[in-house]
């Protein structure tokens, strides 16, 4: 299989900022317009950053839209490490009180046990179903200096799950040594499912690192390989220095 990605280049982190939102704008207004809402799953990190500063500088319905997060440290959102916190303050918290959020974060006894009610939330707030969760409208993925993306960590102890084009389940945990903590995330096809999905990294180093995934090799050692090998829908990699 070839490597099924978009190349998109920009002439420093600010301008690919502003070049990722305005496309994730147009498609968000179509969203809302052929669907009546629209579902992103976005990252955390410090990338993203400036997008969701750009992002909510928009005028758009936010009332139609629902944001959630492709990952997430199990951990609730007075922790330093909660992406929820993250979004939230560079993103949520500049938008009106209409957008609706879903995270991925819900007190139980550990992550597996939360999965059934993360999704049941999600699930409601879309108006799906368990048994057919609504597809995202939207993907942005981000990538570590590891080639792990989402929660899809090569040294995970279930890796191999992780990247399963087939998994079974829409939600996973992921215990990783590397990763700090444990953490949730949605799998790989739900991922794949979207309509649009995005990549989203800066600086040499990670560029080195995919362009060595997308030479091939074993999905394992590099996870971000689920998403570059794949014949499901093309990744828009949007990539500065």
């Amino acid at each position: 299989m070839h490597a099924n990605y978009i190349w998109h280049e920009g002439v420093d982190e600010q301008s690919l900022a502003e070049n990722l939102a305005g496309e994730l704008i147009v498609r968000m207004d179509a969203a809302i317009a052929n669907r009546g809402s629209v579902v992103l799953a976005l990252s955390g990190g410090s990338t993203p950053k400036p997008l969701f500063q750009t992002l909510a500088e928009y005028d758009l319905d936010w009332s139609k839209v629902i944001i959630t997060l492709v990952d997430e440290r199990w951990v609730n959102e007075t922790h330093a490490l909660s992406n929820a916190a993250f979004i939230k303050r560079f993103l949520l918290n500049h938008l009106p009180d209409s957008v609706r959020f879903v995270p991925l974060y819900r007190v139980a006894d550990s992550a597996e046990a939360s999965l059934n009610t993360v999704l049941a939330n999600y699930c409601e707030v879309t108006g799906s179903s368990i048994e057919a969760p609504r597809a995202f409208d939207i993907v942005v993925l981000g990538m570590g200096v590891d080639g792990h993306t989402a929660s899809f960590f090569p040294d995970a102890v279930n890796v191999t799950e992780l990247i399963d084009i087939n998994a079974h389940s829409p939600l996973l945990t992921c215990r990783s040594p590397s990763a700090q903590v444990e953490r949730v995330t949605w799998s790989l096809p739900r991922l794949l499912g979207a309509h649009f999905l995005a990549l989203h990294i800066t600086g040499g180093t990670k560029k080195e690192v995919f362009q060595r995934a997308a030479m091939g090799g074993a999905t394992q050692a590099l996870p971000i390989r689920s998403v570059v090998f794949q014949n499901r829908t093309p990744l828009h990699v949007y990539y500065a220095h």
